[in-house]
């Protein structure tokens, strides 16, 4: 085969696998909106106060994710998130970084 072909074998195989790969991705994941970096900042915020920065990450522990006070920091941290608190950081991140909206 010469080097030509060859090349564009190699491309036509690599693009038919990547479509492949875009298949499989959930449509959720796919169209997640995305979140300001000042919404970001008051979801880390929020993760913090409620404790669970500060417990084994169930991603490498899964009996982490079982223990009472995983789930109570886990409640709080929805709790936060629906609060008024949280609204309250997006609006002062936002406020110290207009230009990141």
């Amino acid at each position: 085969m010469r080097p030509i072909t060859s090349l564009f074998v190699a491309a036509a195989l690599a693009a038919g696998a990547a479509a492949a790969m875009a298949q499989d991705v959930p449509q959720s994941v796919a169209a997640a909106p995305a979140k300001s970096r000042a919404e970001v900042m008051a979801d880390l915020e929020m993760f913090q106060r409620s404790g669970l920065g500060y417990l084994p990450s169930p991603m490498g522990y899964i009996e982490s994710e079982q223990s009472a006070e995983y789930r109570k920091a886990y409640a709080e941290y929805q709790r936060l998130l629906a609060s008024p608190d949280y609204t309250a950081a997006v609006a002062r991140y936002e406020s110290r970084h207009p230009s990141n909206r």
